[in-house]
């Protein structure tokens, strides 16, 4: 959300409001995590984020996306979406948020955060807040309540921040056309890609180019402090032949959960869709389901369904309608998607795929609940009552065994109670281990424990784990010979992008002399390819974060089609050719037309901005001649009429792609608003309404994260 301020420090916000950020990133690992030192994964102008902070939030996130992926995120994928960076973003986000929070002297007192959260609506029933359902959704998720209200509290902070400095901005409408313009300006290019992987077996480094690179890259090469352990572990499946319900306890259950004797059966939902072509290649899809894992995380991040609909939305019909589907019967569609979409909680969102394509889906509400019949309702409470005893009886068996482990071996042991020991590879706190992936808990407890010591239980959803530690060393400068292979890579690749640079700068030179971009790449073996339109929102080839890309793209033109050197973007070299750039049309109504004033806090006739917060004014307003005026709840328009686009200057516009009115579904204004202060685009400013933007800033203007929402209640 505010990866802007990090990179772009010495805008007017930043420096008034931020200042400058210094992060250290632990790359390697943590060395002398138990004596203290290394434990922070960032500092943040002088705050750290804890190391175990960072880990649990990964693991979190990691956990969450594998389960709406429904087991479809492979390794790869994973990678790609850039999750550790994803991460640490969010909580240098939140260090960012409540240090420029505590310099404003804003701060969320009990009572407001309880009043925001007896206002959410998935938290009601009959229209009041019903402290059951509170409780039930919250354990729904396996989150607690002081969990969730810190969180709650944080996004309350973000937005009552927002709503401070935005209080008194004004955009002309001069300013405003040129943001639309900016915002829905598209250009196509052709282009060619030098992969550095393509010039790495080429390159033969030396003995003495080895040792130069290492003693000046020793950091890279540092082994960071791991552990090994053995480790039994007892599974609720191995108990379930023992865990006997009897029909007086089913009834009693089926009473006590009368509520979850139903399924969901009429849904509404929004949806984005993504079309897989009949036959389509394995890199096709592969494009396909990054683009779709990118849309969830922008969707995730903050930004508006509805736009993102709009704008990527293959389905015609719900495009126009911000993906909007309307009322969806269990049934209607392919049984993947059902799985998925039926299995949502109201604000949440996942990932159906299906042989048309892939489907990213928010559900909206349920409307209509399914009573299951007796007979199914009785098998499905044996069935989770049976899943309940077999837990029991696992976490009673490994305590037990736990105690017999003070005077006999782990393995003596383990063979008694018919468990096998397993043993894990050397792995730091970063690592995910086979079986168990990357629990939290198992590596906390790992890295706890000195040579031969064993932990208590530790219950894990696979099961209860107990742990004995084989060995723990510290992190290490290792000799050269030890990582001579990993060393020789690394100078091959940088030997490698060096030459692959040098050949792009020379293919890129023969076209700025005048040579046809058609014969040039064909003498140079390079596939020519067209990226086809694209916003500055979209990116290059829809790649949002391709911002070096899409930044050049915009600034060439027919008279300068080609940028002055080759762009680095994700290991590989482009050349980039002008095709062609078309504007949109804002001529009069026109204009107003597509901006999105349907939404809660633009209007055509009289834009304002929705401001629950307690004790901030409940919309803001401009009068005749421009100037802003704040009424207080539900004042009429007696300080002066509420002009439209031919009135008086408007003091929030339309938000761009990517953007919401009304982010995260809580108070606050505009996403136009919002970009003014937390993205490097137009460089607004009150004094000086008609003040020109600066075109090398906004070259490149992607969808602004928004603040990420609950545990739950995604979007």
């Amino acid at each position: 959300m505010l990866s802007s301020l990090r990179k772009y420090s010495r805008s007017w916000f930043v420096a008034l409001a931020i200042g400058a950020i210094a992060i250290v990133f632990i790359f390697w690992g943590v060395g002398g995590f138990k004596s203290g030192q290394f434990q922070e994964a960032a500092m943040v102008n002088g705050s750290p984020i804890l190391l175990t902070t960072f880990i649990r939030q990964y693991n979190e996130a990691l956990k969450e996306y594998q389960e709406r992926a429904q087991g479809e995120l492979t390794e790869e994928a994973i990678k790609k979406m850039r999750l550790k960076e994803q991460v640490l973003s969010r909580l240098i986000d939140e260090v960012l948020v409540q240090q420029a929070a505590e310099r404003a002297d804003i701060t969320v007192s009990t009572p407001e955060l309880q009043d925001w959260i007896r206002q959410q609506p998935y938290f009601q029933e009959n229209g009041q807040f019903s402290e059951r359902r509170y409780l039930g959704l919250l354990a729904r998720v396996h989150l607690s309540p002081a969990a969730f209200e810190e969180q709650e509290r944080q996004k309350l902070l973000m937005h009552k921040l927002i709503q401070s400095l935005t209080a008194f901005a004004k955009v002309s409408d001069g300013e405003l056309q040129e943001y639309f313009r900016l915002a829905r300006e598209e250009v196509a290019v052709q282009y060619l890609a030098l992969p550095v992987e393509a010039f790495v077996a080429r390159q033969h480094p030396g003995e003495a180019e080895m040792a130069a690179y290492y003693q000046e890259h020793q950091a890279e090469f540092r082994l960071p402090e791991r552990v090994r352990v053995r480790y039994v572990l007892f599974r609720p499946q191995d108990y379930l032949a023992r865990a006997e319900v009897s029909p007086q306890e089913v009834e009693e259950y089926l009473k006590d959960h009368e509520e979850d004797s139903g399924r969901p059966l009429v849904i509404r939902v929004r949806e984005i869709f993504l079309a897989l072509p009949p036959k389509a290649p394995a890199s096709a899809r592969r494009q396909l389901e990054e683009k779709s894992y990118d849309l969830l995380k922008q969707a995730k991040g903050g930004a508006g369904f509805a736009d993102l609909a709009q704008q990527f939305s293959q389905d015609e019909a719900g495009r126009k309608k911000g993906g909007d589907r309307g009322e969806v019967r269990r049934g209607q569609n392919h049984p993947a998607w059902d799985k998925v979409a039926f299995a949502l909680t109201p604000g949440e969102m996942g990932l159906a795929i299906t042989p048309k394509g892939f489907h990213l889906i928010k559900l909206e509400e349920v409307k209509e609940f399914d009573k299951l019949p007796g007979k199914e309702a009785r098998t499905s409470a044996t069935r989770k009552l049976r899943e309940e005893k077999a837990r029991r009886l696992a976490r009673e068996a490994a305590q037990q065994a736990r105690g017999e482990m003070a005077g006999a071996p782990l393995a003596e042991v383990a063979k008694k109670f018919g468990v096998t020991p397993k043993e894990t590879p050397l792995f730091t706190l970063a690592d995910s281990l086979p079986d168990l992936g990357a629990p939290r808990l198992f590596q906390e407890a790992a890295f706890g424990l000195k040579p031969q010591e064993i932990s208590r239980v530790l219950e894990l959803p696979v099961g209860f784990a107990i742990l004995q530690c084989l060995e723990h060393p510290a992190a290490s400068e290792p000799r050269l010979e030890e990582v001579k292979e990993r060393v020789r890579q690394a100078v091959a690749r940088q030997m490698a992008r060096k030459q692959a640079r040098e050949e792009a700068a020379k293919v890129l030179q023969r076209l700025r002399q005048g040579e046809p971009l058609t014969r040039v790449a064909a003498q140079a073996a390079l596939p020519l390819h067209t990226s086809g339109s694209f916003t500055r929102g979209q990116g290059f080839l829809h790649q949002p974060l391709a911002e070096p890309l899409t930044s050049a793209a915009f600034q060439l033109s027919r008279q300068h089609p080609y940028p002055p050197q080759p762009i680095f973007w994700q290991d590989k070299y482009y050349l980039l050719a002008f095709k062609d750039r078309r504007a949109p049309s804002f001529s009069g109504s026109r204009f107003w037309a597509q901006t999105p004033g349907n939404q809660p806090g633009i209007g055509t006739a009289g834009r304002f901005c929705h401001s629950p917060m307690p004790g901030a004014p409940r919309r803001v307003r401009t009068a005749p001649g421009g100037s802003q005026r704040a009424g207080p709840p539900g004042r009429g328009p007696a300080d002066g009429p509420e002009t439209g686009p031919g009135g008086g200057r408007q003091s929030f516009a339309a938000p761009p792609p990517g953007g919401t009115s009304n982010p995260g579904g809580g108070p606050g204004c505009s996403t136009f608003a919002h970009q003014r202060l937390f993205h490097p685009g137009p460089r607004f400013s009150p004094s000086a309404p008609g003040r020109a933007f600066d075109q090398r800033r906004v070259s490149a203007l992607p969808p602004a994260p928004l603040p990420p929402p609950a545990h739950f209640l995604a979007g």
